[in-house]
């Protein structure tokens, strides 16, 4: 019976690698949500900035005094900027992007008291603002931005779509998947499988069709989204043959965003039965406890015959990506079917 058992195991292993696929999707495919500023922070604020990177646009120790003005308004060495935003799963920082330089200014922590102002080049973190508020005036003097398209790589658009359908092959299978177009401002890739555009705009990702609806969604800046990307781990182990195929079928979802994961088909696998149920939740929980995920997995049993086997496996805990901490729920169902 060991053997039959370690099968199993392995098999399970490599369909929670896949899972965890999808899981990481989701992460990734996160949105920002416009924000507002809350208003016992508006006023002038004298602040003192230190450098963390040779990159930093800024030198150590600068003094500069910041405005936060009412309707999302920040003001800072001659800049007005708008349109402030929090990143899926980060209720602690507001941020305003200069999108000409890719400056993106962090206000923390929103959800309390004022503490700092983290700057960042792209996703990269440069340095840090420190000071206080020193009074209420609201008053800007700065000239507005008009935003400047950013001048994005070809190379890198086509880097986004091939670690896209390498890592998430669920939503951007290649095959079926229209060459490289353009129309207008995006740049994208058609993918007939799923009925998913995956677009490129001024520098900016956006999904749409299929699980995301059928109106463009922003996903995040290039440089950020393909960061994502390449450090994605897809690592399957190796499958044991058998005489069954396996569908995987359900919805995951991350940080409140749920999409359907479409069915995943494995062939050739062995056959379960529902007395190992304990087997394919151990397996299940060494391969998110590997990727960094933990919380809570129940598998069910669902129904058992010489031709088929069913089980249900539901998930709810966290990850930990790029520092931040993230909800993740999932209902998934595993058929095997005899051939």
């Amino acid at each position: 019976m060991k053997p039959v058992i370690n099968n199993l195991r392995t098999t399970a292993l490599a369909c929670a690698s896949l899972l965890a696929t999808t899981f990481f999707s989701t992460a990734t495919l996160a949105q920002t949500t416009p924000a507002t500023v809350p208003s016992s922070f508006l006023g002038t604020y004298q602040l003192t900035y230190e450098s963390f990177s040779p990159s930093s646009p800024i030198a150590s120790n600068t003094k500069l005094q910041l405005v936060l003005a009412p309707g999302g308004v920040m003001c800072v060495a001659g800049y007005n900027l708008t349109n402030p935003y929090q990143k899926a799963g980060n209720t602690v920082e507001t941020f305003w992007t200069e999108s000409k330089s890719g400056i993106s200014l962090a206000v923390a922590s929103v959800n309390g008291n004022f503490h700092e102002i983290n700057v960042l080049s792209g996703s990269t973190f440069v340095g840090q603002m420190n000071g206080s508020k020193i009074s209420t005036s609201t008053s800007c003097t700065g000239t507005p931005v008009t935003p400047a398209a950013p001048v994005v790589d070809p190379a890198k658009i086509e880097q986004v779509f091939t670690q896209a359908q390498q890592k998430l092959a669920q939503y951007f299978p290649s095959t079926g998947a229209s060459a490289t177009q353009k129309n207008g401002d995006y740049t994208y890739r058609f993918y007939q499988g799923t009925g998913i555009y995956l677009a490129i705009n001024n520098g900016e990702v956006y999904v749409m069709g299929g699980a995301f609806g059928y109106t463009p969604v922003k996903q995040g800046p290039l440089e950020t989204i393909l960061s994502e990307l390449t450090k994605m781990q897809v690592s399957i182990p190796a499958v044991p043959s058998g005489n069954s195929t396996l569908v995987i079928t359900g919805r995951v979802g991350t940080a409140g965003i749920n999409v359907d994961i479409g069915a995943i088909t494995i062939d050739n696998l062995p056959m379960p039965d529902s007395g190992d149920v304990d087997s394919v939740k151990k397996a299940v929980e060494e391969q998110y406890k590997t990727a960094g995920i933990t919380g809570t997995i129940a598998v069910t049993p669902i129904s058992s015959s010489s031709t088929q086997t069913i089980f249900n496996i539901k998930f709810n805990g966290v990850i930990n990506q790029s520092g931040f901490t993230m909800t993740q729920n999932y209902d998934i169902t595993y058929t095997y079917t005899k051939k």
